[in-house]
């Protein structure tokens, strides 16, 4: 092991022993003669289905004339699994993480670089979308390969809309429109008070961003006030942009009560299920992905909705969240080149888009084929497509310490969801602890470069 790996493991510590003799280790059917390539991957269910099959098809077919057979292992926990198998010096081949670890990977000597090889197994580069290709780079580096795409889009109930006295042709446009009509679509119903008196709840709201009705980004609303997080040397939450969208989602939380917020959005469903507070008509505007659809033609098959971009502080602007699953080679895999064999396999466009289309993802090429377009399960998939191609798109912010940040800034929107008064005090306790975080991480960087003189 070299020193940077026995760093880590030593940060890691008996985990990471414990992984490799206890992790995940699949099943061995691999015919004699066959190289095999361990495939770690997050997705089970119908999502692991769906690339179980491809990975069969794959020995079937190139791996049959190659003599390479990939073994497709299903990973709990995987971000922080493969980088413990890593500092073991037991990883796996090829490993499909989120694209928010890839900086933090990188950076810690983690992954191969790909550029290179991928062009030489066939691999189209150019043939993506280059915001797809920029998530995968750290420091101009490609080290990471698109799987399955997505951006963020505005859902939004038609019906409720015209309920509300609202066209259902004519979402909102601006940050200011969303909360004018999250103000008319809230709905709410007298309840007794238990000493006496009649108080009110909230029985329909127009929008919220809580972590707990389907607000799963509780970081980026800065991006759509033209910030960003994250400047290549130190985290940015205390700008004007990060102080605009702080100070606009406190104004929507004031105008619906904090309180009744607070006790209605306690309330909120399963989201795989009827329940789920979009498809019951509790919340009227939500910000998600395209497989949204899929849960809609499932539970709530009759609903009336539209999708449309989310909008940004002007009309100007088309500001859109985009991110993706990734395919990876950890540094010290034991079959790069087998492994790149078969990413190359995958990252055909007829077999990714078979991937991202039964994901209800996107396609990450340049043009997708017509037929991605006819058969895709969500009809509203040309929206997230186009913002991919938004010159104001953005992605998670690119630092390796971005997951400590990405936690305290899900606390400052929930102190600011219990009480918007202590908005700008908890934003400048947030910046505070963000400038520790990177403070701290970048004395153990330091620390791992000099130790791996």
């Amino acid at each position: 092991m070299n020193v940077r790996g026995l760093i880590l493991a030593l940060v890691l510590g008996v985990p990471a022993g414990g992984l490799i003799l206890f992790g995940p280790r699949g099943q061995y059917d691999a015919p004699p003669g066959r190289t095999v390539v361990r495939y770690w991957e997050k997705w089970t269910g119908a999502e692991g289905a769906v690339m179980h099959r491809l990975v069969e098809r794959f020995n079937r077919t190139v791996g049959a004339e190659r003599n390479i057979w990939v073994q497709y292992i299903a990973v709990s926990n995987i971000e922080q699994r493969t980088l413990i198998a890593t500092a073991g010096g037991d990883p796996p081949d090829v490993a499909g993480l989120y694209d928010y670890v890839v900086p933090q990977y990188a950076d810690q000597g983690a992954l191969r670089p790909l550029e290179e090889e991928a062009r030489a197994a066939g691999i189209a580069l150019d043939a993506l979308r280059p915001v797809w290709l920029e998530i995968g780079r750290y420091r101009g580096t490609l080290y990471a390969l698109p799987s399955t795409p997505y951006t963020i889009a505005l859902y939004y109930n038609r019906a409720l809309f015209r309920a509300a006295g609202l066209d259902p042709d004519r979402p909102p446009a601006t940050l200011a429109e969303l909360s004018a009509s999250a103000q008319r679509l809230t709905r709410t119903e007298p309840v007794p008070l238990p000493g006496g008196g009649t108080g009110t709840r909230i029985v329909q709201a127009g929008f919220t961003p809580s972590t707990a009705m389907l607000g799963w980004w509780p970081w980026v609303w800065p991006c759509f006030f033209d910030g960003r997080l994250w400047d290549g040397q130190r985290c940015t939450l205390d700008t004007a942009a990060g102080r605009a969208a702080l100070h606009w989602l406190a104004d929507l939380r004031r105008a619906q009560g904090p309180e009744r917020m607070l006790s209605f959005e306690g309330t909120a469903g399963a989201i795989e299920s009827a329940q789920n507070p979009f498809l019951s008509g509790q919340v009227a505007m939500v910000f998600q992905g395209p497989w949204l659809s899929n849960w809609i033609a499932k539970y709530a098959p009759d609903l009336d909705y539209g999708v449309a971009p989310f909008p940004s502080v002007t009309v100007e602007r088309r500001n859109a969240f985009a991110s993706t699953d990734v395919f990876v080679i950890p540094s010290s895999a034991r079959h790069p080149r087998e492994a790149m064999t078969f990413l190359a396999f995958v990252l055909q466009q007829d077999v990714l888009e078979e991937l991202c289309r039964e994901h209800n993802k996107l396609s990450p090429f340049r043009t997708p084929s017509p037929d991605f377009y006819a058969r895709h399960p969500n009809p509203h998939i040309r929206v997230f497509d186009e913002l991919a191609a938004s010159p104001d798109v953005f992605g998670y912010p690119s630092m390796p310490m971005w997951l400590r940040v990405m936690d305290e800034s899900k606390q400052l929107l929930n102190i600011v969801l219990r009480d918007p008064d202590q908005a700008d005090a908890a934003l400048e306790a947030a910046q505070r602890k963000a400038d520790a975080i990177v403070r701290d991480y970048e004395a153990m960087a330091a620390q791992r470069r000099r130790a791996g003189r």
